[in-house]
């Protein structure tokens, strides 16, 4: 199973919202166009689905449907947030759509407007029913986040319960403490406890292929392990080339930022394809050398070819766009409005068409289009008087 569009109304940046997904999409746009809330929104999803979730779960976690809501919403689409999904798996075409009202005199508590399923067409599931007006109380939850009322589409639910995102901190990895969450935090804080939580044959497999790559992309790195302390602590453990006889030790805490993100990275890629599902990658040239940034395409592609994985990846970094396998149509370039921020794949713009056509590399054409365009007063606050 794979997304093939998200179309969504009134989704925080993003009043309006639609576009198309093949296997990978590369998410471009200027700081604060939106692109962290763009995945966020397949996460949300994900966070709806996902046992111990449901939409309360999904919204509140969010801060409440005022912050996820988009301030440009306004009358539009009275004021709902809509999410629209479409899936493919193997023959087989599905539709979700969820539609998210605040519930009147209840501090705006989010309720189900509408939720629709449909496989190959026809529909499976359309709420409210008249059990739903009976008994408004079962809006309150959606059939999509429910074992006993999903049976008939619960690959979806499925699906997108395994959203994976990736955007370790490598100060959380460092001190776990920080996170303030105890398992599945998106930012590190129990990224060693997961690896060391790992059936053993299947981590080692995965480490020594982790353990290769890092041996060609850090210079003196010699080895790559898991060490438990008395206290039942995981830790990794890595062994650098020096002019001793035996390699040096280091942990965790005295890794580079650019190692933990790495050995977080590659440690994502190479499970992926055992659940496939889609993977978000925020901005994961943090930190990393430019020549492993410029290598990422293709270590996702690879990653891909052995599986259903799907990518969505948000960037900064030109070095990625400009990998020959990046196609145009991967490429989704964000740009802020007065009337909430644009999403267009760089293909259907006729401008970019046009640069393209002339040879110019993407980064040059997504430059062009998403960088601000008079940095004047930044410089003047950097040359201000002192007083």
């Amino acid at each position: 199973m794979r997304i093939t569009q998200v179309s969504a109304s009134n989704w925080r940046n993003f009043k309006s919202l639609d576009l198309q997904l093949d296997r990978r999409l590369f998410v471009v746009g200027p700081n604060a166009a939106g692109k962290s809330n763009l995945l966020d929104l397949f996460r949300f999803l994900g966070d709806i689905a996902r046992p111990g979730g449901g939409l309360a779960s999904a919204v509140g976690g969010r801060g409440g449907l005022s912050r996820v809501r988009s301030l440009f919403a306004r009358n539009y689409h009275r004021g709902r947030l809509i999410v629209d999904v479409h899936l493919e798996e193997g023959g087989t075409t599905w539709h979700y759509r969820l539609s998210v009202k605040g519930q009147s005199g209840d501090l705006n508590r989010p309720v189900v407007d509408e939720e629709l399923v449909e496989r190959d067409g026809t529909p499976l599931l359309q709420r409210p029913t008249s059990e739903d007006l009976d008994d408004p109380e079962r809006l309150t939850q959606t059939h999509l986040e429910q074992i006993g009322a999903n049976q008939d589409f619960r690959s979806i639910a499925e699906y997108v319960s395994k959203v994976q995102y990736f955007h370790l901190v490598p100060q959380v990895i460092r001190d776990p403490s920080r996170s303030g969450l105890d398992r599945d935090d998106p930012f590190g804080g129990d990224f060693i406890a997961q690896m060391n939580a790992t059936p053993p044959r299947t981590r080692d497999a995965w480490m020594r292929r982790m353990q290769a790559a890092l041996q060609a992309a850090v210079p003196e790195f010699e080895s790559l392990a898991i060490e438990v302390d008395s206290a039942g602590r995981p830790h990794l453990r890595a062994g650098y080339r020096n002019w001793r006889s035996t390699p040096s030790t280091q942990y965790e805490t005295e890794f580079s930022d650019g190692t933990l993100r790495l050995i977080g990275l590659l440690w994502t890629v190479i499970k992926a394809p055992s659940g496939a599902g889609t993977l978000l990658l925020e901005e994961p040239e943090l930190s990393l050398n430019s020549a492993i940034v410029r290598l990422l395409p293709s270590v996702l592609a690879a990653a891909q070819r052995s599986s259903d994985l799907q990518v969505v990846l948000s960037t900064h970094a030109p070095e990625i766009l400009d990998d020959e396998g990046v196609l145009p149509e991967e490429v989704l370039v964000l740009r802020v409005t007065d009337d909430g921020t644009r999403a267009d794949l760089l293909s259907s713009l006729p401008e970019a068409v046009d640069d393209i056509s002339l040879g110019l590399p993407l980064s040059d054409v997504v430059s062009g289009l998403t960088e601000p365009q008079d940095l004047d007063s930044l410089l003047k606050a950097a040359r201000g008087r002192r007083s």
